[in-house]
């Protein structure tokens, strides 16, 4: 459990490093504390021993041998040190001292000697290095002999220090132990916090996530990391966000042409369907002829007939070639100002011998100078498709509305024919290829079924729209020329 702790939690490992390496410190420091202790003390006691007997040789000097035992004792008691006092020879001098101590045995580094007061049960046998004594020559007043005069510090004294120190350490080790946990605790915390959090961040990068910030205010390498995570994010964010901008205009651009394949299958579907009415007409035709069967014996007749129905085919088939042109951008559209009023007074005029026979009164208000830019040739088919589709469609004696303005500030013109109108549910379908609301009659009096549908790609490639709806006493189509490039 505490392996995969450990090999799972950063702030564990860091936590558990400190604490061990404040405890390690610790220990050290105290192990060298109680190693040095005892060597300090005794040289602090040697030192200070050694600046005494330089007063105590200095003081000696004027003191006769006879009368040095007072101040030698005054000495011992001072210092705390045991002092011999010998001759040339290595010999004990007795100086009257009743504290001296009295040599029992100086053999090689020992020194054993009796110290304490002269004929007394605490005098004690003591046993110490001569390295540890501290030795002067001394000369005394009235004489000319040397002496030596011998101090040994009782360094036994040291012993209740360490004592005390080694008593003490339990206590210093619970201390201890107490403190490097709190300092792991709260090192841990300062260092692994921020990369967490960076930690965490980085998950919601991975997650796409990239709506937050760092808010790093640390002027270190955290720091540094956490805000160049900001600017990254914020670059990846803006990243994201084109390709999902691009995503969702190719996504659509992909819908469209989905579409206007769909269209186009549907288009070819419906002209091959088209186009095997009549030449299955004119093959019984002209297989009628050639085998002179019964009326087709009347060859003039059918080959009127024949002619007209390839005339059929021949406007189908243009109509179709328009269409293929305008889907496809090869037919290339020339920008320039028409006369939209004056355009369609010319297309009218063109169409009078077809409303004459129909006997349908034209009605017609044009503004002047109602200018759009665009193709004139093209325009000029559009218009009249719209006029051949609002005659054909009404009945002999209708009315046919033209007017020409503004709506707004945008140039518009539209056609209305009166006694007919189209069911609502069929509205939606009038710019379909091959779409017929009456399907018979509009055979019957030529139509392609793609009048409307040429116009509104025209309508379309010079930023206009086109609108059909039903009236009060007709049908009205409005075309409305919104995206118009300036004049």
């Amino acid at each position: 459990m505490l392996r995969k702790k450990l090999a799972e939690s950063l702030n564990a490992r860091i936590f558990l490093a400190t604490a061990l390496i404040l405890l390690f410190a610790g220990g050290v420091t105290f192990g060298c504390i109680a190693w040095a202790t005892p060597r300090t003390y005794t040289a602090v006691i040697a030192d200070d021993l050694a600046r005494q007997m330089e007063l105590l040789a200095d003081q000696l000097e004027v003191t006769r041998l006879e009368d040095c035992g007072p101040v030698l004792d005054e000495f011992i008691r001072s210092s705390g040190a045991d002092i011999i006092l010998s001759d040339s020879g290595g010999t004990p001098v007795d100086t009257g001292s009743l504290l001296a101590a009295r040599p029992m045995q100086m053999t090689g580094d020992t020194l054993t000697y009796t110290a304490g007061p002269h004929g007394t049960d605490s005098a004690v046998t003591v046993t110490a290095s001569r390295s540890e004594a501290v030795a002067r020559q001394v000369h005394f007043s009235g004489g000319t002999d040397n002496f030596t005069l011998t101090a040994v510090p009782r360094i036994r004294e040291e012993h209740p220090a360490v004592q005390a120190l080694l008593r003490t350490a339990p206590w210093l080790a619970a201390v201890l132990f107490l403190f490097s946990l709190l300092c792991a605790f709260v090192y841990s915390r300062c260092i692994s916090r921020p990369i967490v959090r960076l930690s965490r961040i980085a998950e919601q990068m991975e997650n796409l996530d990239f709506g937050w910030e760092c808010g790093e205010a640390r002027r270190d390498e955290i720091g540094a990391l956490g805000r160049s995570l900001d600017r990254m994010a914020r670059r990846l964010s803006e990243t994201l966000g084109e390709l999902t901008s691009a995503n969702e205009a190719l996504q659509g651009e992909m819908e469209r042409e989905r579409e206007r394949e769909r269209q186009r299958t549907a288009f070819f579907s419906a002209a091959s369907h088209e186009l095997k009415t009549p030449v299955t007409i004119l093959k019984g035709q002209l297989s009628g002829m050639i085998d002179g069967v019964d009326v087709y014996q009347d060859r003039d007749k059918y080959l009127l007939r024949s002619l007209a129905v390839t005339e059929r085919m021949e406007h189908l088939i243009q109509e179709m070639l328009s269409i293929s042109r305008m889907e496809s951008g090869k037919e290339s559209v020339r920008m320039e100002p028409v006369d939209l009023s004056g355009l369609l007074a010319r297309q009218l005029d063109g169409y009078r011998e077809l409303l004459e026979q129909r006997r349908q009164t034209p009605a017609v208000s044009l503004a002047p100078g109602i200018t759009v830019t665009g193709d004139a040739a093209l325009l000029k088919k559009a218009v009249g498709n719209l006029l051949s589709n609002a005659s054909l469609h009404s009945p002999e004696g209708a009315r046919i509305r033209v007017w020409c303005g503004s709506l707004g500030e945008a140039p518009a013109f539209s056609v209305e024919n009166t006694g007919a109108h189209i069911r609502e549910e069929a509205l939606a379908h009038l710019f379909e290829a091959f779409y017929r609301e009456e399907s018979s009659r509009s055979r019957s009096m030529g139509g392609s079924g793609l009048g409307l549908y040429l116009a509104q790609i025209i309508f379309k490639r010079h930023g206009a729209r086109c609108m059909i709806e039903n009236t009060d006493d007709g049908v009205k189509a409005t075309v409305l020329f919104e995206c118009q490039p300036p004049v």
